[in-house]
């Protein structure tokens, strides 16, 4: 017996000697990986309050999440006088840990519109609330929850073409652990928060999954072996796309080709509406704004056709027109970035997505966010968009509305 102790003892110590060399090892070769998120009941996750490190899956560019867990500088609850606040929703483009703070386009916003007049006499405020992952639902959510609460005068909705629609359906989307609407016979949206009773995400709020998410922050070693499980869920994620990048979805390329996709339009649609109306109860105004596929603002027009080949379409631009024709049909004003994008990155002969040997994928990198911030500006300080001294036109009722 007591040898038997001894050696349980001796396997125990090599375990652990083991495992210190392990991560002494990669510390010592720099590595890290962020974890930054939490899950959270009513929005299935958010980011950790106060949570800082470095990020470098794309591009390099140290993260900070201030204590209202927003990827941003500390802002005041109360809006000073003489600010325009503008508040963003989004996922992971807008979130943008890919690049510096000081490079994301909604830092670069306050001083574009500035030179444009935009506002005169105020100063301008964005607030950052994206969360990687987030489709509108979570947005409206989070609107009503948190942002809201900051007494914005323009919410800045950014809607992925490439995956919200597939985001916003309880059928479609694989990732089940978030809040869903579903719509009624009468098209009136109802909450699915279910997710939080089920097992799988009541494990996660679990004692021993609490104390994983206190350790992990400190410990390399728990930090790879994370990004290893995660790795590989990404690449079951990246076969079930035939076409597109990991995440993104290519049968948004294309009208609803059963009735699970037209739902899913439907419920994105509707989940605009509302949060158009929740801003205007807050009297705010709303810009959707429409992020192009990385394909389409290609540097290369053959590039461009070639995917839209492959992905078995005539274009690119079906998710952007349907967005358009119904933010006409509403009243609800839409930025489609992907012209100007496009025309950038032709002239100017340079990628807006990806980082060092991965250009032409993933998200905006300095110069795409620089170009959309332009091209945000630009509308807002232009007449392209239904805004008039100040106003909206509905053009539900033709009225102005503030």
């Amino acid at each position: 017996m007591k040898d038997l102790a001894k050696h349980a003892a001796l396997v125990g110590a090599s375990l652990v000697v083991a495992l210190l060399i392990a991560e002494l090892a990669l510390r010592v070769i720099g590595y890290r990986e962020p974890i930054l998120y939490q899950p959270d009941a009513r929005l299935g996750w958010i980011f950790r309050p106060g949570a800082d490190d470095w990020y470098t899956g794309e591009g390099r560019a140290f993260i900070q999440i201030n204590s209202a867990g927003m990827h941003d500088r500390e802002h005041a609850l109360a809006k000073p006088e003489g600010v325009y606040r503008i508040v963003v929703l989004g996922d992971s483009y807008s979130e943008a840990k890919q690049v510096p703070i000081d490079s994301t386009y909604w830092s670069l916003l306050p001083g574009r519109l500035a030179r444009c007049g935009f506002q005169a006499g105020k100063r301008i405020e964005v607030l950052n609330f994206s969360i990687s992952g987030y489709g509108t639902a979570q947005e409206l959510i989070l609107l009503r929850s948190l942002a809201g609460r900051y007494q914005p005068d323009l919410v800045l909705l950014q809607f992925t073409g490439s995956n919200d629609i597939r985001n916003n359906s309880r059928s479609l989307e694989p990732a089940k652990n978030r809040p869903f609407f579903v719509l009624d016979a009468n098209g009136t949206l109802h909450l699915d928060d279910s997710f939080a009773s089920r097992p799988g995400f009541r494990r996660v709020q679990s004692p021993f999954w609490r104390a994983y998410r206190r350790v992990a922050p400190y410990s390399r070693l728990v930090q790879f072996l994370r990004a290893a499980v995660h790795s590989r869920s990404s690449q079951r994620l990246e076969r079930s796309f035939a076409v597109a990048e990991a995440g993104l979805d290519e049968a948004e390329l294309k009208p609803p080709r059963d009735p699970r996709w037209e739902d899913a339009w439907r419920i994105t649609e509707a989940l605009i509406l509302e949060v158009d109306r929740e801003a205007a109860r807050m009297g705010a105004r709303t810009l959707v704004m429409t992020v192009p596929w990385p394909a389409q603002d290609l540097p290369d027009l053959e590039e461009r056709e070639d995917f839209a080949r492959r992905a078995g379409v005539p274009d690119l631009g079906y998710a952007d027109r349907r967005m358009e024709a119904f933010g006409k049909a509403h009243g609800v004003p839409v930025l489609v970035l992907a012209p100007g994008m496009g025309k950038a990155a032709e002239t100017e002969s340079r990628y807006l997505h990806g980082f060092g040997e991965h250009l032409g994928i993933g998200h905006w990198n300095t110069a795409g966010h620089s170009v959309a911030a332009g091209l945000i500006a630009g509308a807002l300080c232009s007449d392209s968009l239904p805004f008039q001294n100040g106003m909206v036109m509905n053009e539900r009722n033709g009225a102005l509305s503030p």
